[in-house]
């Protein structure tokens, strides 16, 4: 097949958004034809092969460029990997993926802008869409919900392929916690569990976090040093791929407990070390952590408290919690998404899928 891409989501390859774009893409560059297009120049280059158009545009501007450019490039399908599609967009048969309804689950936990963005955009892609993809059941019933569609296709992500991995040497055990630090990851709920945890009498571990900077934490600087645990809470911004994954085999547990996640790569990228995780109790972190997990209310600190307690005093708990991870992990493959993604790809272009594999997923 002749795919065409919004490839904007490459720009950003820190995301979760940008995670799945690249490893949906590089799988299915080996036996179809990938048009990029992208308001921007790539940070790095690509690393499969792929067709890319760019030319620096302002937002609106791709809703009539992409569609123009995907005509002349005479695609079978068109593909939206992020929540929307070009508006001038016809004649051509288009897929979305939406990874969460955070615009009306958490409109909170969104910058104005994205919010708006998504509030817009995300219910006309989700009208003209030939196909729907989601990327958990948890967001499928939301958009079933939102919508009225039933031809929603849960399509799970996985973690991250990384084939060198640099050790991370830490004088202490540490609690890991990755991701942009923004509102809806509560990372504020997270530090004052550990310093409750702290206070209660968790000796020996540090918290060590890793992410980019985001939006609305200013305060995080100064929770961090509040107290006496200042020393124990290391932040190290965003690493190499390579360095995250000596961090996630050097830690004892991850902590993701956020108020609405899309779906959670991190868990996954921790258990697939065979890490126990830490995490939220309602959504997609619950259902992505299964039996590997320690669930949480994210809006009760005194809950992730105890559980950092569990996770450092019970050696029984954290040696089943991590034989369940790495069992648990395995049922997440992005071999598997890339496959069920050209099938439903090529039921929207009227094709016979492109690459043999299980059956679709049904959601909603």
């Amino acid at each position: 097949m002749r795919i065409a891409v919004d490839g904007r989501p490459l720009c950003h390859p820190y995301t979760g958004i940008g995670v799945y774009a690249y490893e949906i893409l590089s799988r299915m560059a080996a036996s179809h034809e990938l048009f990029v297009y992208l308001d921007r120049a790539l940070p790095a280059p690509l690393a499969f092969r792929a067709t890319l158009r760019s030319e620096s545009l302002p937002q609106l501007a791709v809703h009539f460029l992409f569609p123009r450019w995907a005509q002349r490039d005479r695609v079978d399908v068109y593909w939206g990997p992020r929540h929307n599609l070009p508006l001038a967009l016809t004649g051509i048969p288009a897929v979305v993926t939406i990874h969460d309804m955070a615009w009306r689950q958490a409109p909170e936990t969104m910058k104005p802008l994205n919010w708006l963005v998504d509030a817009v955009f995300m219910p006309l892609a989700l009208a003209r869409a030939k196909r729907i993809l989601a990327v958990s059941t948890a967001t499928a019933a939301q958009v079933c919900r939102f919508s009225g569609r039933r031809d929603v296709d849960v399509v799970p992500l996985a973690a991250r392929s990384v084939e060198e991995i640099i050790p991370f040497k830490h004088p202490r055990p540490y609690f890991l916690f990755v991701g942009q630090k923004e509102p809806r990851k509560n990372l504020p709920g997270t530090i004052e569990g550990f310093h409750r945890a702290v206070t209660r009498g968790l000796k020996h571990h540090d918290l060590v976090l890793v992410g980019p900077d985001g939006w609305k934490q200013d305060e995080l600087a100064g929770m961090i040093a509040a107290g006496d645990v200042g020393e124990r809470i290391v932040d190290l911004g965003p690493i190499s791929d390579a360095r995250l994954a000596g961090l996630y085999q050097g830690c004892d547990a991850l902590v993701l407990a956020s108020f609405y996640e899309g779906f959670g790569i991190p868990l996954l990228e921790a258990m697939q070390q065979g890490k126990p995780v830490i995490t939220s109790n309602a959504g997609v972190l619950s259902e992505v952590g299964g039996d590997a997990a320690l669930l949480v209310d994210p809006g009760k600190p005194d809950r992730i408290a105890e559980a950092f307690m569990r996770l450092a005093n019970d050696s029984r708990t954290c040696s089943r919690l991590a034989a369940n991870a790495r069992v648990r992990s395995r049922l997440f493959s992005w071999d598997r998404a890339a496959r069920q993604t050209v099938d439903v790809l090529a039921a929207a272009a009227g094709r016979q899928p492109g690459l043999p594999g299980e059956p679709r997923h049904q959601g909603g």
